[in-house]
């Protein structure tokens, strides 16, 4: 499950920072850029780094079948984690800014 996890994940921050820095410009500051891409990585990074995955690695949803996981309950929990560690970076910034 875990490896389901840092796949996905490594995924999503790949996808997070290409966007993030695509749009570095139109922040003034660095604190405002950086709430922006953990917004990112916690909403939208995620369901593109499962599509990422399912389009260059599906077969192994068949080992995680196997295993006993579905499809549905390693997203739902690798979209949870996800969502914790952004509102937790989300709660740092803000306390920080």
């Amino acid at each position: 499950m875990w490896t389901y996890y840092r796949d996905v994940t490594l995924y999503t921050l790949a996808i997070t920072l290409l966007t993030s820095f695509a749009s570095a410009a139109m922040y003034d500051s660095f604190g405002a850029w950086l709430f922006n891409a953990v917004l990112v990585f916690g909403v939208f990074g995620t369901g593109l780094g499962v599509l990422a995955f399912n389009y260059f690695q599906r077969a192994q949803y068949y080992m995680y079948h196997n295993l006993g996981f579905t499809k549905s309950h390693l997203i739902m929990r690798t979209w949870l984690v996800n969502g914790i560690i952004a509102i937790v970076l989300m709660a740092l910034i803000g306390v920080l800014r």
